[in-house]
């Protein structure tokens, strides 16, 4: 079922001679669709899916069925020195017409005002297209740089977003020379970031490298702007993968979706959720960001890798496949593939599969890794030695975690279950993030209750749900005793992950976190709160408002402004559950509490 509050942003067509003006199309593409995402309760369709479409003829039908949304954008610019000219419109996906278009003739050197002018009137048209949405008088803010100056950080953005190795670096010497004219603009420190850590995930440059030379360059954007959504979700990965506190890297990805709704920010929760064991949340919070952004390779790859760790090997290679379909290069597929077929008892499959591999996949130790472990399954033990052998030489070497990687998997399906966790308590000692992922691993089964394990890995990642044995639900539900429990667990659950922030929280969202079955958790909060699922949600969202419009940071802002900021999705539900809990209006409350 498509969503009525859903809209994509198609990239803006360059209609002018001057074939630079590309880079301001992208970028007036994508500050629309950040400044979209910033409305609560619409659904905007994320940069990739939507450039996934750029230079391609399209139906409205297609954009429906691919997209999943009820309306789309699409637009042209045509400029010149002293004049810009920029034609909008608007397209229903459903009947099929074009409801509301408008041309704008502007002043180049006008760029921000331009952008947010363009916002406010397609969320206004959108309004009274589809129904009420809660909109600010200003979704972009205006940069403090030239023109001139923003002009060159978006030609050194649009080769980045080219996420190849070439284009890649030609951004990064131009955001680097901008550096060197306005040290103090936080942008392009962190597009020089993002295309560090692009290279060295996707296998371009070594990851151990690469992630040294993105850090420089985040951490002068946390200085200079540390409260934007791309500051807030660097510094959750920070907490998680460089830190290992999961607490503070789950507030800073929350902080990143209260500012902007974003598919990776969704992604980034499912890793964090991942790392604990709670698989089925990780699905929720994965489905979330394939909504925004089914065109993103990463999505669809997590997606199968999820399925992989829950050993539904059959279901997960189609996504992984799929990512690969969407980008070729993406190092991380061609693993769980070979893996799933391996897991699944193809072994000799799977060896092929492996061998056939070429490029990325040969540099990054996958096609070595993944034989390896078939000569183990295969009881081929003369190459499976050859191989453990080649694969510790990478050990001095920027491939390092890779080569852990493979070695510890090998060695398990060796059954050599001592060497796996000397090698786990190295991988520990270095520090290396791999640690925290192979908390889930199937193939580490059969040493996930050994004591030694459990002790580094419970170092790592404190009560990890890996760990705590699978529960076996009896017919009657839950008794006093585990009510009471239970109830203490889940009031932890949300003061520590704010989920009543999501507006889309459901009970079987809360389930998956409690490792309980929904109906348990429906008796749980019947019982144990006297309260239902919506109740329960709503008192938190409530004591939230309550906190924050008093705040002077949001005194601008309207009531329902900071009513949609604390969770809820809905200005009937939450004047009449005000009203309800606290007797009185929002209104009648500010100005009681303000009085006092």
């Amino acid at each position: 079922m498509i969503n009525q509050k859903s809209i994509a942003v198609l990239p803006f067509v360059n209609i002018s001679n001057n074939i630079e003006n590309e880079y301001f199309c992208d970028g007036l593409t994508e500050e629309i669709i950040n400044a979209l995402a910033k409305i609560k309760d619409l659904s905007v369709t994320s940069r990739t899916s939507s450039f996934y479409f750029k230079n391609k003829t399209v139906t409205a039908k297609e954009i429906r069925e691919k997209l999943k949304v009820v309306t789309f954008i699409e637009g042209s610019v045509r400029a010149s020195k002293k004049k810009m000219r920029i034609t909008v419109q608007m397209i229903d996906t459903i009947d099929d017409f074009h409801f509301w278009s408008e041309t704008f003739d502007r002043n180049p050197e006008n760029v921000f005002e331009i952008q947010d002018e363009i916002s406010l009137f397609i969320a206004e048209k959108l309004r009274e297209h589809i129904g009420h949405l809660e909109i600010e008088d200003k979704l972009i803010a205006p940069i403090d740089v030239p023109v001139a100056i923003y002009r060159e950080y978006l030609k050194g953005r649009y080769y980045i977003m080219k996420l190849d190795y070439k284009n890649s670096l030609k951004g990064i010497n131009i955001l680097q020379k901008l550096i060197k004219k306005v040290p103090n603009f936080p942008n392009p420190y962190l597009d020089i970031n993002l295309a560090y850590v692009q290279l060295g995930t996707m296998g371009l440059l070594p990851a151990f490298e690469a992630y040294e030379k993105a850090q420089p360059y985040l951490l002068k954007a946390l200085e200079l702007d540390p409260n934007s959504s791309r500051s807030q979700l660097n510094l959750a990965w920070i907490e998680c993968w460089q830190n290992w506190d999961l607490k503070k890297a789950y507030e800073h990805a929350h902080k990143a979706l209260e500012i902007q709704q974003a598919d990776d920010i969704y992604l980034t929760i499912s890793n964090f959720l991942t790392v604990e064991g709670k698989l089925d949340a990780a699905h929720n919070y994965l489905d979330k960001a394939l909504q925004l952004d089914p065109y993103t390779a990463i999505n669809h790859h997590y997606k199968g890798f999820l399925y992989y760790l829950q050993e539904e090997y059959t279901t997960a290679i189609p996504y992984l496949k799929k990512a690969l379909d969407l980008e070729p290069k993406l190092p991380f597929p061609p693993i769980y593939i070979g893996i799933s077929l391996l897991m699944s008892g193809k072994p000799n499959e799977a060896l092929t599969y492996f061998g056939s591999l070429k490029g990325v996949s040969v540099k990054d130790l996958t096609k070595l890794g993944g034989e390896t472990m078939c000569y183990a399954k295969l009881n081929e033990t003369e190459k499976c030695n050859e191989g453990l052998k080649e694969l510790e030489t990478y050990l001095t070497t920027a491939l390092v975690d890779k080569a852990f990687t493979f070695l510890i998997l090998v060695n398990a399906l060796l059954g050599n279950n001592e060497k796996v966790i000397d090698l786990v308590e190295q991988a520990y000692n270095n520090r290396l993030p791999l640690l925290l992922l192979l908390n889930p691993s199937p193939i580490l089964k059969p040493v996930k209750h050994h004591k030694r394990f459990k002790d580094i890995m419970l170092k790592a990642i404190p009560d990890n749900l890996n760990y705590k044995q699978k529960k076996k639900y009896k017919q009657a539900l839950l008794d006093a005793d585990e009510i009471k429990k239970y109830s203490k667990e889940l009031e932890q659950i949300m003061t520590d992950y704010k989920l009543y922030l999501n507006p889309d929280l459901s009970l079987k969202d809360l389930a998956s976190y409690l490792e309980l079955p929904a109906n348990y958790v429906s008796q749980l909060l019947n019982q144990g709160f006297d309260k239902n699922f919506s109740e329960y949600v709503n008192t938190f969202r409530l004591n939230e408002f309550k906190g924050r419009i008093l705040l002077e940071e949001n005194k601008g802002l309207t009531i329902m402004a900071v009513a949609y900021d604390s969770g809820f999705n809905s200005k009937t539900v939450f004047n009449t559950f005000f009203k309800k809990i606290e007797g009185m209006t929002p209104n009648a409350f500010i100005k009681s509490t303000l009085k006092n």
